[in-house]
């Protein structure tokens, strides 16, 4: 029996909400990803990683960046459901502080979900660097740039 685009669309709902609650419970939140998902930031700085594949490589990246900031009031949230059930737009704003400068912020995300067969598949993140680099750099982009994920890796010669 397959699922109706009713179902599909609930079960994508679900993902997303558990993949903004969940987060800090490395491993239930690494348990809503696919083997082969990717989660994207199609933002990210020249020479750094903008996607990271496979929930070992997902999870090793978001624990080194948890704890980086601290949300200082609950987050503002518009879910926007897709044609496709299993795709579904989220509009996030949150009012953080930067840990390591004690700067506060504002960032707004726009968050794209792919759920396959129940699983978070394919994650993109798009948010304006330029906060970021403002917070956690005090300006200064090179800073920024080179904490930000990994470096990109070398294509093989």
């Amino acid at each position: 029996m397959t699922a109706s685009d009713d179902d599909i669309r609930a079960k994508t709902l679900q993902v997303a909400t558990a993949y903004l609650t969940l987060m800090g419970d490395w491993d239930a939140w690494t348990d809503l990803w696919a083997e082969d998902g990717v989660l994207e930031f199609p933002y990210a700085p020249k020479g750094r990683q903008k996607a990271y594949s496979g929930r070992a490589e997902i999870r090793d990246y978001m624990i080194a960046a948890s704890g980086k900031m601290a949300m200082v009031a609950p987050p503002r949230m518009r879910m926007h459901p897709a044609l496709d059930p299993g795709v579904l737009s989220v509009e996030l704003t949150i009012d953080g502080k930067a840990t390591a400068t004690g700067a506060l912020f504002t960032q707004s995300y726009v968050m794209v979900f792919e759920v396959k067969d129940g699983k978070l598949w394919r994650l993109r993140e798009y948010w304006n660097p330029l906060v970021n680099i403002a917070a956690f750099a005090n300006g200064d982009v090179e800073a920024w740039a080179s904490k930000f994920g990994k470096p990109e890796p070398v294509a093989a010669a």
